[in-house]
């Protein structure tokens, strides 16, 4: 196959676009704003380019069109929602546009964010979507445009909405940034006391979607199906990097989700899918590396 990534230069995208290129023809499209320090493997074909100018062309030579190119932090999409838009709503738009138009398979990153913050957990499928913030209305707005597009034009397509996802090589998200902290005895800054979060490990990910350029029509969750407090993330990092940090607890921020996890059974039968990288092990991982 030739597949093409948007935000291949991104954290999953290296990921993926890695594993995918020892049997695909592989290209990446990404404008190289995000930092990480995972090596591309030079057999994928790199296009530096901003996904809200025209590709087209670009998307008519490939089979298979894996969209994970946005505006994905949250905080960011607070202080700036008319780029939030541009990227995510806009440059969505366009793409769909362009894989409907060369009858092209699309599969979308979504984000557990779509959510919000829900009552019962885990959360399911078809439970009340409820966005909180300007990132997560852009990706359930991808979402419709999608759907709609597949009912009206039957767009190829799949849906995954992630949760929190980490692994070796990551830089800025929750995570490595405690990492970091802890390592060099820092106190590390908690928001919130009990915001629950659903951590699932890059490897894991990856082999989903691996899986889902075989399927169509798929909405699912992809989660560990675990939930995590982030008192106990931070406990157990402080263990494992044998830290002298304090710990210190502060209200929660304004539009973040407080408490997620993820249904995944669907997706385990679905796809044939289960994670298998426990949070201690994952931890131990990036720690080692």
């Amino acid at each position: 196959m030739k597949i093409l990534i948007t935000g291949g230069a991104g954290f999953i995208g290296k990921y993926l676009a890695n594993r995918l290129c020892s049997e695909h023809e592989v290209t990446i499209i990404d404008n190289f704003y995000r930092k990480n320090n995972i090596k591309l493997n030079n057999q994928v074909n790199i296009i530096e380019q901003d996904i809200t100018n025209d590709f087209e062309e670009l998307i008519s030579k490939n089979d298979v069109i894996y969209h994970l190119a946005a505006i994905s932090q949250v905080m960011t999409s607070i202080e700036d929602p008319e780029l939030t838009y541009k990227v995510n709503i806009e440059a969505t738009k366009n793409i769909v546009s362009a894989c409907t138009k060369h009858n092209k398979k699309l599969i979308f990153a979504s984000s557990r964010e779509v959510y919000g913050t829900q009552t019962k957990l885990p959360v399911k499928l078809n439970a009340e979507l409820n966005p909180e913030n300007p990132y997560a209305a852009s990706k359930l707005t991808g979402e419709s445009l999608i759907k709609a597009y597949g009912k009206s034009f039957e767009l190829d397509y799949n849906l995954v909405r992630m949760s929190n996802v980490y692994g070796r090589g990551d830089v800025e998200r929750v995570i490595p940034v405690f990492i970091d902290m802890f390592e060099n005895n820092q106190d590390v800054e908690l928001y919130g006391s009990e915001k629950i979060i659903d951590f699932v490990y890059i490897d894991d990910i990856i082999d989903a979607f691996v899986k889902l350029k075989d399927k169509s029509g798929l909405t699912l969750n992809l989660g560990s199906g675990i939930k995590t407090t982030l008192v106990e993330l931070a406990n157990l990092i402080k263990e494992l990097t044998n830290s002298n940090s304090n710990i210190n607890i502060s209200s929660e921020r304004q539009g973040e989700v407080g408490k997620f996890q993820a249904d995944i059974s669907e997706t385990k039968t679905k796809l044939d899918w289960e994670p298998k990288t426990t949070l201690r092990e994952g931890l131990k991982q990036m720690i080692n590396s």
